[in-house]
């Protein structure tokens, strides 16, 4: 019998549905809320599961709690590696260059004039979003020099020196949608997010539709999740008007609520399934596998 903690912030849907995924496979499962959590710095293990599953909903948490999870031996999905390469979308794009994903051109910046005049020889419209953050939160696409100068002023001029770092990447046109492939091992399904506006996320008012991924697709999620050595992941894939795909964003705590009844993708059976195979853990899975 496999024992698993399943740290959480909350439990919501998905932590609710995999639960009883896992309890329907004779998983043992320990319910454990990450604020209440206290690691010491040894080697001693404080639980007497084989598998930590990560559901926490802050970056800070998971990425510190899967680090001293791992020190003590355990199998850590997603592994701490992941959790810090998802977490910091600045990170995620060093990563995906690295291993020559295709994705958006990008930089990073770390002065306001300096951000200012790259834009400017790039071009305009492009899009800037803070490193740290989910949801579509403070994305914003810079039409003009005026328009950065007021979204830049207050990144470089508030917050601490995590907030005074700028991520800018090329502005994608897309066709009133984009993809999210779900890599569980390997790619396993997806959907469309379909938006009049820009940002497509499902929390801003995105609706999710039922999207059968090609070959292609499922291709270039599975290398995506190798380049952050991803064991259970989102991948969130932007289609240009031409039908060109790129990598935009990796997302380390799959949600799925808003979106499994449209998808039919039995994400929290897979999950529970990877979960009970023995595979992936401490150090990251070393990619996904077909």
């Amino acid at each position: 019998m496999r024992k698993v903690d399943l740290v959480y912030t909350r439990v919501r849907t998905e932590e609710k549905l995999l639960l009883e995924a896992l309890r329907r496979r004779d998983c043992a499962v320990n319910l454990v809320q990450d604020s209440g959590m206290v690691l010491s710095m040894d080697r001693q293990r404080d639980t007497e599961a084989d598998t930590v599953l990560m559901r926490s909903m802050s970056f800070t948490r998971a990425r510190y709690l899967a680090t001293f999870l791992e020190m003590k031996g355990l199998r850590v999905l997603n592994s701490a590696r992941t959790i810090s390469l998802c977490g910091d979308k600045a990170l995620t794009s060093a990563a995906l260059a690295a291993k020559g994903v295709p994705m958006p051109w990008a930089f990073v910046a770390f002065d306001e004039d300096a951000c200012l005049d790259a834009i400017d020889a790039k071009g305009y419209p492009v899009v800037t979003k803070p490193v740290l953050g989910s949801w579509g939160r403070m994305v914003a696409r810079l039409d003009s020099r005026t328009a950065a100068e007021g979204v830049l002023s207050t990144r470089f001029g508030t917050g601490g020196a995590q907030d005074h770092v700028a991520l800018v990447q090329e502005y994608v046109d897309k066709p009133g949608y984009d993809l999210r492939v779900y890599v569980i091992g390997r790619a396993v399904g997806g959907l469309r997010r379909r938006s009049e506006h820009w940002i497509t996320n499902t929390a801003r008012g995105a609706v999710p539709e039922r999207y059968e991924v090609p070959v292609v697709h499922a291709k270039l999620a599975e290398a995506a999740a190798e380049a952050v050595g991803g064991d259970m992941v989102a991948v969130d894939l932007l289609e240009t008007r031409g039908g060109d795909i790129y990598v935009n964003e990796i997302n380390h705590c799959v949600e799925f609520a808003r979106s499994i009844d449209e998808t039919g993708v039995p994400l929290p059976d897979l999950i529970a399934e990877y979960i009970v195979s023995g595979a992936g853990g401490a150090g990251g899975a070393g990619g996904a596998r077909r």
